[in-house]
């Protein structure tokens, strides 16, 4: 069996999980995607999650994993079963006689009638999620509610509002475990003492870590495999459980926090890495350090067939990934695209960031309102046109689009004709995707997945960037070329090749090799 030990974390201790999930970031990672591979090719596997994540369901029907065959540490705490999410009904429950409900963008608040209020937070499927109550302006309380229909913790705040205390609760309402918040200690409520192998540990890591290897102990056979999402937070602790068994640790780019990372990486595990400079950062460490163990790079995304409408459009949609470059040099892009687009009236330039809008820089804001003003002048048209055109509905030459999950960005290649990345490592999801859906790409650094003149163009700097859109919005020959080797070289990376790379990794390395 093959198991996946993901780093669904918050920035918080590794056992906490973000409880409300807001719909501006993205938690698609190489675990979500080597896992729905895996599903897809009817290859059996199994998740084991670590730590606390109440919407554990809602979270991977998201992704299309409701069925996976899971084992959560805290259902085994808390004596939870896996079940299809229920809703909460917050109008149900038992509120203060005169309670009434304001409904607010972010949340809906109930005012009660002694100086109390509640804010009610939904998950991203429309979920209840928590409930804090307030006394006076300051928090009491905050129930976290389970997507079962369940709650499953209560966070405890003293008078000025400062959180203290955790309950995990089982599911009849009993607390199991309390967690004192400054120290970090738990303690077990005495009715549940012959679950533990202690009354009081000093951590809640050590609670976990306890549960996984008694979960090892009966569960696993000894040719198993463990796939781990690697993560400073718990690779040394999962290198040490499962020390005996067939290890591989996935180090993926969006996951990657600092060269202490690398230190804590398992020796004597095989090592996946997802870019060429994630690559080259571990190729250099293992010299270094003269390890023998296994590295390859495999892209954790599989290609799969994308629509592309861009031929159908009258318009001609050129599309600029922004994340990556520096104010300065990105506003000298802007420039160097906008004098391009001068030379055909039906060019339009999108510019795709994963960052909401509210977020992006107001400068950049103001230069996308700038170039729509600016490639509006009518040029050589006579007054009379100019006057008719007025009473016209500007047209969107610029546009920005915030693209935060990866069906956003699957959406927005949908109508465009070329890709522009030229940030030093291009987005690798971004570059499958647009080999899936066939798009010329133009970037700075070689990958895998652009062949140059072939599917895309490599360029040594940004003055070049004008005669590579040339060579594929000017020759449809280029343009046709560029889309029939795409689908060849798409095919490499199907999700049955990465699987069958993986296991190449895997069984090389407990072969010896």
């Amino acid at each position: 069996m093959k198991y996946f030990i993901p780093a669904w974390y918050s920035q918080q201790p590794m056992w906490h999980s973000e409880i409300e999930e807001t719909s501006s970031t993205t938690a698609f990672d190489d675990m979500i995607s080597l896992m729905s591979m895996h599903h897809q090719n009817e290859q059996p596997f199994q998740l084991i999650v670590l730590n606390y994540k109440p919407n554990l369901r809602t979270f991977l029907h998201r992704y299309e994993l409701f069925d996976t065959t899971y084992w959560s540490v805290f259902d085994e705490i808390q004596g939870f079963q896996h079940a299809t999410p229920k809703a909460v009904d917050y109008r149900q429950l038992d509120w203060p006689k005169g309670t009434e409900f304001i409904y607010l963008p972010a949340m809906i608040r109930a005012l009660m009638p002694d100086d109390r209020y509640a804010n009610i937070r939904f998950s991203q499927e429309g979920y209840v999620s928590s409930i804090e109550v307030y006394q006076s302006e300051t928090k009491q309380y905050s129930y976290i509610v389970d997507d079962r229909g369940f709650v499953s913790r209560i966070d405890f705040y003293n008078k000025v509002g400062t959180h203290v205390k955790q309950q995990y609760l089982t599911h009849t309402g009993d607390w199991i475990l309390e967690v004192e918040i400054s120290s970090g200690e738990v303690t077990v409520h005495a009715p549940y003492q012959s679950m533990f192998s202690q009354s009081h540990y000093p951590s809640m890591e050590t609670v976990i870590f306890e549960y996984v290897t008694s979960y090892r102990n009966r569960t696993f056979e000894q040719q198993d495999v463990v796939v781990i999402a690697a993560d400073v937070r718990h690779n040394e602790a999962l290198a040490q459980t499962f020390s005996s068994y067939n290890r591989c640790y996935s180090v993926f780019q969006q996951r990657f926090q600092s060269g202490e990372q690398l230190q804590t990486l398992d020796q004597d595990a095989s090592w996946l890495v997802d870019t060429l400079e994630n690559e080259q950062r571990l190729a250099r460490y293992r010299v270094t350090h003269q390890l023998t163990n296994r590295l390859m790079r495999i892209t954790p995304f599989d290609a799969q067939t994308l629509p592309n409408i861009s031929s159908q459009l009258h318009e001609t949609y050129v599309g600029l990934w922004i994340d990556g470059l520096a104010d300065a040099r990105l506003d000298q892009i802007l420039e160097q695209l906008a004098d391009y687009m001068r030379r055909d009236t039906a060019l339009r330039l999108t510019l795709l960031t994963r960052r909401q809008k509210y977020t992006v820089p107001q400068w950049l804001t103001q230069k996308v309102d700038e170039l729509n003003v600016r490639l509006q002048q009518p040029g050589d048209t006579s007054e009379a046109v100019r006057e008719l055109m007025k009473e016209d509905e500007p047209t969107i030459f610029v546009e920005l689009k915030s693209v935060p999950f990866e069906l956003d960005v699957i959406e927005a290649l949908a109508t465009l004709r070329v890709m522009i990345d030229l940030s030093y490592e291009p987005d690798l999801f971004l570059q499958i995707s647009c080999l899936s859906a066939g798009l010329p790409q133009i970037n700075m650094r070689a990958t895998d997945y652009v062949r140059h003149q072939m599917n895309g163009m490599v360029l040594e700097n940004d003055t070049a960037l004008s005669s590579a859109l040339d060579y594929y919005l000017q020759q449809l020959k280029n343009w046709n070329q560029s889309y029939a080797y795409a689908m060849k070289l798409g095919k490499q990376y199907a999700s049955d090749k990465i699987i069958a790379q993986l296991d190449a990794l895997i069984e090389g390395e407990s072969n010896g090799a």
